[in-house]
């Protein structure tokens, strides 16, 4: 973890642009939310790495002594802390914020990254330094960020113990490289003996390692506490103070340093100080033309002084490249296309369908909705339909081939106010911008300057001041670019002439009358806040349209990563009125359910911890319009209503964003309920003989347990993915441990009664509104209040009354009992099959007999009118017998199928022998889980689509070994199947099963949770049934298992039973 992170950065107006974004990787977890962030203006424009570098480190140690509490700057703050400096200065003529913050040419996904936008070469840099550092010892990182530094495999932690000076990682690089960079040697014992800039092809041979390649700085340094305590005292030394905002703050004119070639130089041992302290290993290009000769001798004499002695030693960085961009555009666009399939590449742009990009052509940062056609080899970079000027053109352009266009925006200072524009640049793809005019490889727009001259008019005085010295006048420093014209806005078609695209027809002079800047002027004054909002902006457009795709075509991507970002740029009602917008175009129930499910994440999100849990009530009166334009199918107006609704709420806090949450979550409920209503189809009853008044309807039915497949039979997954299930039926104790009485009685009335002897507990009803309370699960007798409406015998809501309805109907009233012998939470499939046999129950007091297969479907509705949201799997396994698969496939209407498998003969009492049924005392309602994971459903979680089919392979594998009579291969499906239930409701095995697994783990084939996990029974398969009284005696014996106890259990081979008395 980084104790700091400072970057450095060219202007004050700029600092806090990137600050921002170190803030908001920070809040997106790629940076430790302990980590000091700061972003330090160097003390003039392009001031040297080595001044940037100082002047950090004064700057972030003053910040860390402040921090501590010390009253002065306090170097002992170095020897606890891991400092990064981040060189970001260095101008970039093809990114306006520099190299660092241009967007990589490999996507999020490619580079292994978890962020939604697209990955700037910064955040891999950070990546690397992250990784490299990770074992590091305190002390001062400082990196470069004009270059990529990539890995061909894994980054490793680097090893910097004994070091006790100052380690440069080097990694090797072409000859034809290293002559365009830099280069050195190192000797036997790691020290690097001598650096050298753009050694040139004449003496880069003097270079080459064994192997032909050359070594290279990679651009990062890391320095010892001690030797950073070392450089912080320079900041009191003139003229190195100058280096730093102390020295101007003193008056002092700011001084220009290299890290590498004033600061590292002096440490190699093949440095002589006479020389080092004269400048002659700084190249021409390299020497600071505004500091007098004296002072930077005096400056050099200090470091010599100061650092001569500190060991230079180089860290090789094995399997890392370095790649470094010069002056050519050509360059950069090969890196990016080079790999393209299309010979052509898009990278964050929003472009209109009428955008028609030549191959070889590079978009980077462009929204242009407009028609234009962009010719071959070409690099457009930050343009907007307006700074073309292609809105108002009738004819859409051509931007020739071989064209650099790029759209700066600038700000200007003027009297203490701001001006800011954008400003138009273009020239040639192979132009180099730092080679003199008059060199006969001097190109403007890829043509010599001889050529341009000719064709337009221009006079080379016209682009280059008499201070401007011969060999000095470049592309890069001619006043070629408009900025402002007398007249109206310069766009691209007013400067095609320029480039030789069209006739001049008198843009010469209206050229000569404007506001010109060169390119590096321009570069000095970019507005750097506007240039990466306009990054931040398109990566949000884009992602945005990403969202609206994802949904529109269901398709298996998780978005929650994009909400959680945007909510940190705040940016949530831009997702919330889109995900409306999306929800009321569509007419398909499943992906409006998905949206609502977005919305309530996204409000979730932005309650926070503050707002509470997620679950709770939903059933608020203000959002019954809604709700009930939902029921009648009416979705894009329900949509429209929610939007209303939530609009009033989200204003009320956390605590009311949170609860309008589950109100989106209700609604999502209700669109369920309505697809599950399509298994209604299937719901079908025989008549027969209806039982006399007073005469029970007895039904039974065993429990159930789950041996693979679980959680795909749930809605919506069941239908959306596909499910399949194998189940087992099982008798508790010698019995099946279900059951439901259903009475015809005189009165008309229903009296429901849960329990049986002392525990029943019995609720009458009378009137209709005695029912409302049928959703609320943990409602008196709710199940049954739900039945009789699934059932359809009570109508809810009507206008009849409900002794009217009963006796229009029935001419009687009704007694309905559910009773289970087993605790509440048991995962032994309780509730659902208790609704299939308090549903057979009814039907049957009432003349009508269900099959199986029925029931299956009408429970499915019941518990989506009851809002448990259950699937299918429980009703399968206790109202079949034996041990069956079952099930649904992709699409609507519902439609479940079970099939009991064959065994061999007498399997399924073997079976029963080798079952070992604990129930360990930790309960917990399937409810709690379920919507936990609901919501990472709808979200397509990669981690729950993938382990969605890895369910389902499991569940086809079982089935195999349970028709091959294999007892081992069935358990091994059993721990396979638990880790997988795992995977879908991480946390919810308590700690005291892992103490029981590990108990008996080398005397079972395997085991497996009842149901959804997270408490209540769990079922393993016995090596040997004989070592079962020893299984019994351990859990005994074990103080952590007191609450566990074991049942005996055998294969129930009959299911679901009626009987009349």
């Amino acid at each position: 973890m980084w104790t700091a992170i400072v970057c450095t950065v060219q202007s004050r107006e700029s600092a806090k642009a990137y600050k921002k974004e170190l803030w908001i990787r920070q809040q997106k977890g790629l940076i430790d939310p302990k980590t000091l962030l700061m972003a330090v203006d160097d003390s003039k424009f392009n001031i040297g790495s080595g001044s940037a570098a100082l002047n950090a480190l004064i700057c972030v140690a003053e910040n860390l002594a402040a921090i501590e509490g010390h009253k002065v700057v306090s170097s002992e703050v170095l020897y606890n802390a891991k400092i990064l400096i981040l060189l970001l200065g260095a101008t970039f003529p093809f990114s306006p914020c520099g190299h660092a913050f241009m967007p990589h040419s490999s996507s999020s996904a490619e580079l292994g990254f978890e962020q939604t936008e697209v990955p700037l070469n910064f955040d891999l840099l950070l990546d690397t330094l992250n990784k490299l550092s990770d074992k590091s010892p305190p002390g001062v990182w400082i990196s470069s960020t004009d270059m990529v530094l990539e890995a061909t495999g894994c980054v490793n932690p680097v090893n910097l113990s004994g070091c006790d000076g100052i380690t440069a990682f080097t990694l090797l690089a072409t000859p034809e490289h290293a002559m365009n960079h830099g280069t050195c040697t190192v000797s036997e014992t790691g020290e690097i003996t001598r650096i050298e800039y753009m050694p040139g092809k004449e003496n880069i041979g003097a270079f080459k390692t064994p192997d032909g390649g050359c070594l290279m700085l990679s651009g990062v340094v890391y320095f010892t506490p001690r030797v950073a305590e070392t450089m912080l005292s320079l900041h009191n030394l003139p003229p190195l103070d100058a280096c730093t905002y102390v020295g101007l703050d003193n008056g002092a004119k700011p001084l220009s340093l290299s890290l590498f070639f004033d600061i590292l130089q002096c440490l190699t041992t093949s440095t002589t100080q006479e020389d080092y302290i004269a400048g002659k290993y700084r190249s021409s290009t390299q020497q600071s033309s505004e500091t007098p000769p004296a002072i930077m001798e005096r400056a050099r004499s200090l470091l010599w002084k100061h650092l001569r002695g500190t060991k230079l030693r180089s860290v090789f960085l094995q399997g890392m490249t370095h790649r470094y961009f010069q002056h050519v555009a050509y360059d950069v666009v090969q890196r990016y296309v080079q790999c393209a399939p299309q010979g052509k590449v898009v990278v964050n742009s929003l472009l209109g369908e009428e955008v028609k990009v030549g191959p070889g052509s590079l978009v980077l940062n462009c929204d242009v909705k407009v028609p234009v056609t962009i010719g071959k080899n070409c690099f457009l970079s930050g343009l907007s339909s307006s700074v073309l000027g292609l809105d108002a053109l009738v004819t859409p352009p051509t931007i020739p081939d071989g064209l650099v266009v790029q759209g700066l925006d600038v700000v200007f200072g003027n009297g203490g106010k701001n001006t800011k524009q954008s400003i138009l640049v273009f020239y040639g793809l192979h132009d180099n911008l730092l080679d003199d005019y008059s060199s006969s490889s001097a190109t403007f727009c890829n043509a010599p300057w001889s050529e341009f001259f000719q064709r337009t008019g221009i006079q080379p005085s016209e682009l280059w001041s008499p201070s401007t010295p011969p060999g000095a006048q470049t592309l890069l420093n001619a006043q070629l670019f408009v900025a402002a014209s007398p007249h109206e806005e310069y766009t691209l078609p007013d400067a095609l002439w320029m480039s030789g695209a069209t006739a001049p027809n008198g843009d010469l002079s209206r050229w000569r009358s404007s506001w010109r800047l060169s390119l590096a002027t321009i570069l000095q004054y970019v507005n750097s806040e506007a240039e990466l909002n306009k990054m931040r902006n398109i990566s949000f457009e884009l992602q945005l349209e990403k969202m609206k795709r994802v949904l529109k075509n269901n398709e298996p991507t998780c978005i929650l990563r994009f909400f959680k970002d945007s909510l940190i740029e705040h940016r949530e009602h831009d997702i919330l009125q889109t995900l409306d917008e999306v929800a009321e175009q569509m007419d398909n129930t499943l992906i409006i359910c998905r949206i609502y499910a977005c919305i309530a994440d996204m409000l979730g999100f932005m309650a926070g911890e503050g707002g509470g849990i997620r679950a709770g009530p939903a059933a608020n009166l203000s959002w019954q319009t809604a709700f009930q334009l939902l029921e009648r199918g009416n979705y894009a107006a329900a949509t429209r209503a929610l939007a209303v609704e939530r609009g009033n709420w989200i204003t009320g806090g956390q605590d009311h964003i949170i609860r309008a949450s589950r109100h989106y979550e209700r609604a999502g409920q209700i669109l369920t309920r309505n697809v599950v209503a399509t298994a209604s189809r299937y719901i079908v009853g025989t008549p027969c003989d209806v039982p006399a008044l007073g005469q029970r309807v007895i039904v039974t039915a065993p429990a159930r347990v789950d041996i693979s497949g679980g959680w795909t039979d749930t809605p919506p997954q069941s239908y959306e993915w596909g499910g399949m299930v194998v189940t087992l039926a099982l008798t508790v104790e010698g019995q099946c441990p279900i059951k439901s009485v259903a009475q015809r009685i005189p009165e008309l009335k229903l009296v429901l009664i849960t329990g049986e002897g002392s525990d029943a507990q019995a609720v009458e009803c009378t009137t209709l509104s005695q029912l409302s309370d049928y959703s609320q699960p943990h409602a008196p007798a709710a199940l049954l209040k739900a039945a009789f409406i699934c059932a359809k015998i009570v109508e809810f809501p009507s206008s009849a009354s409900l002794a009217e309805q009963l006796s229009s109907r029935y001419g009687c009233g009704f007694m309905l009992q559910a009773v289970s012998n087993l605790p509440q939470g048991s995962g032994l499939g309780t509730s659902s099959i208790l609704g299939g046999a308090i549903l057979g129950a009814l039907w049957r007091a009432v003349g009508q007999l269900h099959s199986e297969d029925s029931l299956i479907h009408a429970v499915l509705y019941l518990e989506q009118l009851l809002t448990t949201g259950g699937g299918w799997q429980d009703q399968c396994g206790g109202l079949y017998g034996g041990i069956k698969i079952s099930q649904s496939s992709k699409g609507l209407p519902v439609l479940v199928t079970t099939k009991k498998l064959s065994t061999p003969p007498g399997f399924l009492d073997k079976l029963s022998d080798h079952l070992l049924l604990v129930y360990t005392g930790k309960t917990r309602l399937a409810r709690n889980l379920l919507q936990d994971v609901l919501r990472n459903w709808h979200s397509r979680d990669h981690r729950i689509v993938q382990n969605m089919t890895d369910l389902v392979n499991t569940a086809m594998e079982a089935a195999q070994a349970v028709e091959q009579g294999d007892l081992a291969r069935m358990g091994r499906c059993m721990t396979s199947y638990q880790q997988q239930k795992l995977c879908m409701a991480p946390g919810s095995m308590p700690k005291v099963v892992g103490i029981f697994v590990d108990t008996v783990r080398d005397l079972i084939h395997g085991c497996c949770f009842a149901g959804a996990g997270g408490g209540g029974f769990l079922l393993a398969i016995m090596k040997d049934p004989k070592d079962k009284p020893h299984i019994k005696k351990t859990v005994e014996a074990t103080t952590e298992l007191s609450d566990f106890v074991l049942y005996d259990s055998a294969i129930d081979k009959m299911g679901i039973q009626y009987s009349i008395d």
